[in-house]
């Protein structure tokens, strides 16, 4: 399973050892499942270093301890079709995910993203926050029992 994580995802998870945005890198870290983001998301996060009290080495080593896998910048011409219904400095996320092949898309952007218009125009991309992401990940392993690792991971307090 693929799954794109958006910038939200990627600095709680640098400013927090807890919570499901962790959760879901630990689970790219064992290669439970493909994480992918942008050196777009990831010009994001870095415009944002100093707020977040990180340096910009310290962002590129969590990345690559996390083995996220990092696409090549968005170009504005792969941006430019992106329906309207998402705000176009989010557009890139949402494309980011679509030109990865990504099945999920994760981030904790009520505002923009995780909107029921945003989700049904980009469908079958599935756009969740974290929580959903771990509760689903839970459900697959319970009903195919491929890898119980997943949910007994998912469902730590």
């Amino acid at each position: 399973m693929s799954v794109y994580f958006d910038a939200s995802i990627i600095i709680a998870g640098l400013l927090s050892p807890d919570g499901g945005s962790t959760l879901l890198l630990k689970l790219v870290k064992k290669q439970i499942i493909v994480g992918i983001t942008s050196q777009t998301v990831i010009d994001e996060i870095l415009d944002k270093k100093e707020k977040i009290l990180r340096s910009k080495t310290y962002i590129e080593g969590f990345i690559l301890i996390n083995n996220l896998i990092v696409r090549k910048r968005l170009l504005r011409s792969e941006i430019k079709n992106c329906p309207t219904v998402v705000d176009q400095n989010d557009a890139h996320v949402v494309v980011g995910a679509q030109k990865t092949h990504c099945t999920h898309l994760v981030t904790l952007d009520k505002k923009h993203l995780l909107r029921a218009d945003v989700k049904y125009a980009f469908k079958p991309l599935k756009i969740l926050t974290p929580g959903e992401m771990l509760e689903e990940l839970a459900l697959d392993t319970s009903e195919n029992r491929a890898d119980s690792s997943i949910l007994v991971i998912a469902k730590r307090p």
